[in-house]
């Protein structure tokens, strides 16, 4: 549709314990078909691959889309949903990365006070920079 067109561009990575839980599968894969330039979405299944913040495979997935190249830490907005102790990693991950406080919104529902895992942190650091480092080296 044309209001579709002037909507700004969304990556929305969601993580399942197993593929039985995945919701919305048709209607997401259909928006992603239907709109290829501005929606993209992936399911991040748990008991296959991990944790997101797991492994460098998992979080590159999420800083390496045609999407993060072409923006760079201040383009992007990070809005984290979940559990309390990944929400609170990747905040501060994105932060230890420069990602601006602005540009990061949270809802956490459970495990709010469990203690953030510094190499996490790291992780997600990394990964963020090293997809940042890409958008600036390819253009």
């Amino acid at each position: 549709s044309e209001d579709f067109a002037n909507f700004p561009t969304v990556e929305l990575y969601a993580s399942y314990r197993t593929e039985r839980e995945i919701v919305y599968k048709d209607h997401l894969d259909t928006l992603q078909n239907e709109h290829p330039e501005r929606f993209l979405w992936k399911a991040i299944v748990s008991s296959e691959s991990g944790r997101i913040s797991s492994n460098e495979e998992n979080l590159n997935c999420l800083f390496s889309s045609a999407f993060a190249r072409d923006s760079s830490l201040h383009d992007t907005h990070y809005h984290l949903i979940g559990n309390g102790q990944m929400v609170n990693e990747f905040k501060a991950g994105l932060a230890k990365a420069g990602v601006p406080d602005d540009k990061v919104t949270t809802e956490m529902y459970f495990n709010h006070k469990a203690p953030v895992n510094d190499s996490v942190v790291d992780r997600i650091a990394n990964a963020v920079t090293a997809g940042c480092s890409e958008a600036v080296a390819s253009s």
